[in-house]
């Protein structure tokens, strides 16, 4: 097993940022591919204009759980406006997905641009 592929299956296998229980977030931003049958729900809590805890919440398939969990991680302590800026091309990197996955990130993504949305709302 390559390194790339031990790191992602641990990733999947014991995600850092998964959301157990209910515990109250900030803002909560949700995101879904039907043709895929997957679902994720990003937790933020945030202080200010900066992700203080992010976690998330997800149905569907390993590549799913990677991609939010990593995204969690790269989020937490970011400002909004840096959290924005993330890509899907830095996902594609760092979990090294191919073109077939790559809706794994993009679900992530669109999940986490909900909640901000949510934020600019409330200001």
């Amino acid at each position: 097993m390559s390194a790339t592929a031990e790191g992602w299956l641990a990733r999947f296998l014991q995600p850092r940022f998964a959301q157990l229980g209910s515990k109250p977030a900030t803002i909560v931003g949700r995101a879904d591919t039907p043709a895929a049958d997957a679902v994720c729900d990003m937790h933020l809590t945030l202080d200010g204009q900066r992700i203080v805890a992010i976690r998330f919440a997800v149905y569907g398939p390993p590549v799913a759980v990677a991609c939010a969990d990593w995204l969690c991680e790269t989020a937490t302590g970011r400002t909004i406006d840096a959290a924005r800026g993330l890509s899907i091309q830095d996902m594609e990197q760092a979990l090294a997905l191919t073109p077939e996955q790559r809706y794994g990130a993009l679900l992530a993504l669109d999940a986490l641009a909900n909640a901000l949305s949510q934020f600019d709302l409330r200001v």
